[in-house]
């Protein structure tokens, strides 16, 4: 009685009942050669080794998901699908092509608001220039009246008038100059 429970019939499944127990790890010397779905499943299913640990199952252990053993080597540009790899293509060149007259309207406004304040700034000066003029000019006058000479009152009027003019030429000239950077910068945008 005791060689019957010391050495069951190999046909005979152990006292657990499972097939893939016997093939996986009774026998250690066969349990790489098999290549069974069980023995497949506990290949994958271990982290990509065998019932016994030592050597890896016969079909790379893809059967059980999360177990490593990968015969799956396809590079990521062929892995992915032609149709989206297309879309993002096409999304980038728009966007990319898109931004090039975004950046120049942007620049082409910022270089329009620097020529608009220039011209504020000259007309600042003009307003200044002219203010400052008008009142030389009255107390010239006024000295003039009451000193009854217009020794040297009437110079500081020519020079106040001066100031005018220049300051007028001074407008002008930041106008045409404003408006003309204005106009090669939109012919160069």
């Amino acid at each position: 009685m005791a060689d019957e429970n010391e050495n069951p019939p190999k046909d005979t499944p152990p006292a657990g009942g499972n097939p893939a127990d016997e093939q996986g790890a009774a026998d250690p010397e066969k349990a790489g050669d098999k290549t069974s779905p069980a023995a497949d499943a506990q290949g994958g299913a271990g982290g990509g080794k065998a019932a016994d640990g030592d050597t890896p199952p016969a079909n790379g252990g893809a059967a059980g998901g999360g177990g490593g053993g990968g015969a799956n080597n396809t590079p990521l540009s062929t892995a992915l699908n032609p149709q989206i790899v297309q879309a993002v293509g096409t999304t980038n060149h728009a966007v990319l092509n898109g931004a090039g007259p975004g950046a120049n309207g942007i620049a082409y406004q910022k270089v329009a608001q620097a020529a608009a304040y220039a011209v504020q700034d000259s007309t600042d000066y003009m307003r200044n220039i002219m203010s400052m003029a008008s009142a030389t000019t009255g107390v010239a006058l006024q000295k003039m009246l009451v000193e009854k000479t217009t020794d040297p009152y009437a110079d500081i009027i020519k020079a106040a008038t001066q100031a005018v003019t220049d300051a007028q030429q001074t407008f002008t000239n930041v106008g045409t100059a404003s408006s003309g950077v204005v106009k090669d910068f939109d012919s160069m945008a």
